[in-house]
């Protein structure tokens, strides 16, 4: 024999109120604090995505973005500048060259040979070239027997045995320097090759 409903005990029993359907008014007011919220967090990545253009360079704007007064970049074929995104933040501590009319680069003033090795200081050299001179880098690591090494004004490694040096992308408009700072472009590391037994030296211009 089955069980029927009214064979169970009052307090078994669903009260009227569980058939009234949600009132209107509080699905209207769910789906509206979603919207606002959906709105709120789209103005927000909006907001972020164009600070560097709205910003009053110098500033660091969030994702680590700093934004420069296009002041601040230097000539083309012009000595390139060092700049700390804040003070004393040397850990971040970048140069910024001009080496074509087309090309703005961020090279950091830390390198090292291989990942994970230590650090060594990254300094502006100038170089013959045959066209009368240009200004490079150069890091002399201690860990290495004091040697140096050469990189061109585009970073690039300067007989090629090694790797060439970290960067950062650079980006410029009418009035201003974007450089993202969230992210570093290391160069792939050199295997094979002999190792070079001498550099070029600095030259003067």
């Amino acid at each position: 024999m089955g069980t029927r409903h009214e064979d169970q005990p009052a307090e078994h029993w669903a009260g009227a109120e569980s058939l009234d359907p949600t009132p209107v008014w509080k699905q209207y007011v769910l789906i509206a604090g979603l919207l606002f919220g959906g709105l709120i967090a789209v103005l927000v990545v909006s907001l972020l995505a164009i600070a560097p253009q709205i910003v009053t360079p110098p500033a660091l704007v969030p994702g680590d973005r700093l934004v420069l007064p296009i002041s601040d970049l230097p000539g083309v074929n012009q000595t390139p500048k060092r700049i700390e995104p804040t003070l004393n933040d040397t850990g971040r501590a970048f140069y910024l060259g001009h080496p074509s009319a087309p090309e703005a680069l961020g090279f950091r003033a830390r390198w090292a040979p291989t990942a994970g090795a230590p650090e060594c200081p990254v300094e502006i050299i100038t170089t013959r070239t045959a066209g009368g001179f240009e200004f490079g880098y150069a890091a002399r690591c201690e860990t290495s027997a004091g040697r140096l090494f050469a990189f061109s004004s585009r970073g690039a490694s300067a007989d090629g045995t090694y790797r060439g040096l970290d960067q950062y992308l650079v980006s410029v408009s009418d009035d201003r320097v974007i450089v993202n700072l969230s992210r570093v472009i290391e160069p792939s590391e050199r295997t094979g090759g002999p190792v070079p037994t001498g550099i070029p030296q600095p030259q003067a211009p």
